[in-house]
């Protein structure tokens, strides 16, 4: 009978052992290829892109390979037409905007210098300390532009590499889902399947309700800087749309340029430029998520900012960037395989009048 109760508590503690060691060779596992991973979703999320284009022409009746290739077409055209065609104009536009910042960067530290809050003014030594002071050494220049090249050069590969995986996965997408769901035992095959349709279409769901608020930010931005005669209002409210991708955080981002290339003319642009950054705030809090929230579930802003604050301090920018999609999927997996299936559904009873 000892036996028996010791080769039970063997057996026991063998595969309790056994988990907690699949599950940390799990969590390393991820750790080391978190980056490779947040690759593979940014083909998941560029295919979800597509595929959210590619609904009116289904709509309208064409075939989902057809439209799918119209898509693809259009943006590889749009988007070389656009660096064609406007490329050197933006180009020149964004070199300016870029001098107006820097202009008012070096102002700001130089004001902030002579208070005494930053380098800018006296060093601690009494001896001056100028721009020249803050800018790279030149014996580093060859060094820090070899290391700017290999970036260039990884970030296009990164974009080819989810290029591809979108192309992918919008060319054989049930082949890679029917080899996922494989992977499980056949009772849970059906429920997970059932579960990855969900999460796909909460993934497009949520590009069409963010591409609208993109769309709305640029549309209000433009006009009320373009109404003012803010510099460079076409960049300016191109980098507020593109920076409404990143909720909470991506809003704040893009108000710092629009007020510093309003300081480059004047205090009175300036403040008017901040005037329409709140405008647009205004906006996008009252219209743009509204109509994006009719289009996927709300995330709760906790949850949003929490999130992005922690993708990024472990990942960096990308991680900040694919923070909130990638919460949005894992949040359709826990509630419907983990709070319905297994905790038997959300609890949403009311506690009790006093």
């Amino acid at each position: 009978m000892k036996d028996a109760v010791e080769e039970q508590l063997t057996k026991k503690a063998t595969i309790v052992t056994s988990v907690v060691l699949a599950m940390t060779a799990t969590v390393a596992l991820v750790w080391a290829a978190a980056m490779a991973l947040l690759l593979i979703f940014g083909g998941m999320l560029l295919a979800a892109i597509v595929a959210a284009l590619a609904r009116p022409l289904q709509w309208a009746g064409l075939r989902r390979g057809w439209a799918f290739a119209i898509v693809i077409a259009f943006l590889f055209v749009a988007i070389g037409g656009g660096l064609f065609y406007g490329g050197f104009t933006l180009v020149n536009q964004f070199h300016e905007l870029w001098r107006q910042l820097r202009e008012q960067l070096q102002a700001l530290a130089q004001t902030m210098g002579d208070m005494g809050l930053q380098p800018g003014g006296n060093g601690g030594d009494g001896k001056s300390v100028g721009l020249d002071d803050l800018l790279p050494n030149p014996s580093g220049i060859f060094s820090s532009a070899s290391q700017a090249m290999f970036s260039v050069l990884g970030a296009l590969g990164n974009v080819f590499v989810v290029v591809f995986i979108a192309i992918f996965l919008l060319a054989q997408p049930e082949t890679y889902r029917r080899g996922l769901v494989s992977l499980f035992p056949k009772a849970k095959r059906a429920r997970l399947d059932e579960t990855i349709g969900d999460a796909t279409e909460e993934l497009i769901l949520w590009v069409c309700g963010t591409g609208i608020s993109m769309a709305i930010v640029f549309v209000v931005t433009f006009v009320g800087l373009w109404l003012i005669g803010m510099p460079s209002a076409f960049l300016l409210a191109l980098q507020a749309g593109v920076l409404a991708f990143i909720p909470t955080l991506g809003p704040f981002i893009a108000g710092i340029p629009i007020v510093l290339v309003g300081l480059s003319e004047s205090m009175q642009m300036a403040l008017l430029g901040l005037g329409v950054y709140v405008l647009v705030q205004s906006v996008e809090s009252n219209v743009a998520q509204p109509v994006a929230q009719r289009y996927t579930s709300a995330l709760p802003p906790v949850l949003t900012l929490g999130a992005q604050v922690v993708f990024g301090v472990l990942l960096g920018t990308i991680g900040i960037a694919l923070a909130v999609p990638l919460i949005a999927v894992i949040m359709v997996f826990v509630r419907e395989l983990y709070v319905n299936d297994t905790l038997g559904g959300p609890h949403d009873s009311a506690p009790d009048a006093a």
